[in-house]
């Protein structure tokens, strides 16, 4: 299994510059749990961070700084941690655990964000992968007249 076949390719996003407010109604909208945030270089858009709506309390509200003034790059996780897209499913798990983190946007070669994988994500597809070797081992299996 790789990543980008577990997670998920719909990725909200949101310029560093976007205040703490504007990335709370983006998140409520979509409702989203996180977006990565993102810095135009070269014309295009490059990730340069990730913003949970716990850092948005903790790092903003708790910290009592103005969300109506606050730039989402003050309370961003970076540098960006990742995984490529056709990473290995124990590759993501490992860096997750490794790095304490929940959630991983997936970078292709080109550095352009190609999806996101959440624990959530990797639970549902062992899940899935536990649930087919169950049923292939409780499936009898045809015995050949032959023998009989």
């Amino acid at each position: 299994m790789r990543a980008i076949d577990i997670g998920t390719r719909r990725v909200i996003q949101a310029g560093a510059s976007a205040t703490v407010s504007e990335a709370a109604g983006i998140m409520r909208r979509h409702q989203a749990g996180c977006l990565v945030v993102t810095r135009e270089q070269d014309g295009r858009l490059e990730p340069v961070g990730i913003v949970t709506d716990r850092d948005l309390v903790t790092r903003c509200i708790a910290a009592h700084f103005d969300p109506a003034t606050t730039a989402l790059e003050c309370v961003m996780s970076a540098p960006l941690l990742h995984c490529r897209p056709d990473a290995p499913i124990d590759e993501v798990v490992d860096v997750m655990q490794q790095r304490g983190v929940r959630r991983l946007p997936l970078i292709d070669d080109a550095g352009a964000l190609a999806g996101i994988v959440s624990t959530d994500d990797v639970l549902v597809a062992l899940t899935e992968l536990a649930e087919r070797i169950n049923q292939t081992l409780n499936t009898q299996p045809t015995l050949d007249r032959a023998y009989l």
